[in-house]
């Protein structure tokens, strides 16, 4: 399978192509030399690239490289007061299909470019016809519920359903109720006909149990029966269901650890990995990254009708964070900076620095971990917090929005900086 691969070229409003994001070559098969920073677009000899050329009028066009590659081209104009730019993407057919089988279910966090996540998408397309129990594992927010997606819609269940459920967010006393369902009288104020469980609304499809490591001991020893006889009984049944489905568990936690402290099933644990697949973290697979920006930053654009654009600096400030949130964190800032209306268009940097023009959720607490320049922790925590402030009111210039970003009373910052200004 070939990676998923785009490009996109950056216009201003004299057609010159001002900026290139991504691999040409890998899009165009080997034409990357008639593209370049400061060639005019329209000067470009389309037809050694397509056959039949490229109509420039047109916003979106399916066009044909002389090797024989599909390629969406799509043109879209940056309704920027100040400027007239236009962003120019080619996409490559040939990768799109494993990431958008379904349109109904976008995978923008699923940018594959990166070995260690080719790696990834390459067992899936080997495991996702069988049957076999796979555990995802990986930090917080690296997309370990866009996998789950991905293995069920290339699998031969995708017309059954996707059921995902998060264990943690799932009462104790009542996990093995939503879970298995449970029989018409068994509690006092339950159903009359009782409840169908996660397990059976799963019929002939995929059931998700993101966070397993949540669930109780006792819980665990029923899964474990569900999955070696294929088999549930309800809450206050007597008699076994057979059911069809197939599992996908996944966790932040190291099981093997907690198995060692009795706090997860060794049967259990063995059980579930069959298959296991570690997702890198964001900071493992940085060049995922302007891709992955770029995309959330499109959905956020349509969801609240805006026409922003990813400041260079910005998204080298992007590719010098450790993200611990990984991908999910990502998103959320894109979606931060696009609803409080932070200008990420692309702006002349003036003659200032590029620290400077960063904003504060760039800001690299490296730089303080020589404790050597403090004489105490509250000090250090001062120096911080002084940092963090000066640059996210840098970045809205209004203790309003700072304190909405920074999650605090705008009397909190107001009172902040005036100490702050007082000491320069």
């Amino acid at each position: 399978m070939d990676q998923k691969n785009s490009f996109s070229c950056l216009l201003n409003d004299q057609g010159m192509i001002i900026k290139l994001f991504g691999d040409l070559s890998k899009v165009l098969d080997e034409s990357s030399h008639l593209l370049a920073e400061g060639i005019n677009f329209t000067h470009v000899k389309w037809q050694d690239l397509f056959i039949g050329g490229c109509d420039l009028k047109q916003d979106v066009q399916l066009l044909q490289t002389l090797q024989g590659t599909s390629v969406i081209v799509h043109s879209l104009s940056l309704h920027d007061p100040l400027k007239n730019n236009k962003l120019v993407t080619f996409i490559n057919l040939s990768s799109v299909n494993l990431l958008v089988s379904q349109r109904k279910q976008p995978f923008s966090e699923l940018i594959i470019n990166s070995p260690s996540m080719q790696k990834i998408i390459n067992i899936i397309e080997k495991v996702s016809d069988v049957n076999s129990t796979v555990l995802l594992l990986g930090e917080s927010g690296v997309g370990k519920s866009a996998i789950a997606k991905l293995i069920h819609q290339k699998s031969t269940r995708n017309k059954g359903p996707f059921i995902s459920i998060n264990c943690s967010t799932l009462p104790e006393n009542l996990v093995e109720s939503e879970l298995f369902g449970y029989e018409a009288g068994t509690f006092t104020g339950g159903k009359n006909k009782g409840k169908t469980g996660l397990f059976q609304a799963a019929e002939k499809g995929t059931i998700f149990l993101d966070e397993i490591a949540e669930l109780p001991l006792n819980v665990q020893s029923k899964l474990l029966d569900v999955i070696q006889e294929s088999r549930i009984r309800k809450v206050g049944g007597t008699t076994f269901q057979m059911i069809d489905v197939r599992l996908i568990a996944a966790t932040n936690k190291d099981l093997s650890s907690l198995v060692q402290k009795q706090l997860f099933r060794e049967d259990l644990f063995y059980r579930l990995n069959v298959i296991p697949l570690t997702i890198p973290p964001l900071r493992e697979r940085k060049e995922s990254i302007p891709e992955l920006a770029q995309n959330f930053l499109h959905n956020f654009n349509r969801k609240y009708n805006r026409n922003y654009m990813l400041d260079k600096q910005l998204l080298e400030g992007f590719m010098d964070a450790d993200w611990p949130g990984n991908v999910r964190e990502l998103e959320n800032t894109i979606e931060r900076l696009v609803v409080t209306n932070f200008s990420v268009l692309d702006t002349p940097s003036h003659d200032e620095s590029k620290e400077s023009n960063l904003p504060a959720f760039t800001y690299n607490p490296n730089r303080y971990r020589n404790s050597a320049s403090f004489s105490s922790l509250k000090e250090a925590k001062e120096a911080l917090e002084k940092d963090l402030i000066l640059q996210t009111y840098q970045v809205f210039q209004n203790t309003y929005k700072t304190a909405q970003y920074l999650h605090v009373d705008q009397s909190t910052i107001s009172k902040k900086l005036k100490k702050y200004n007082s000491e320069n």
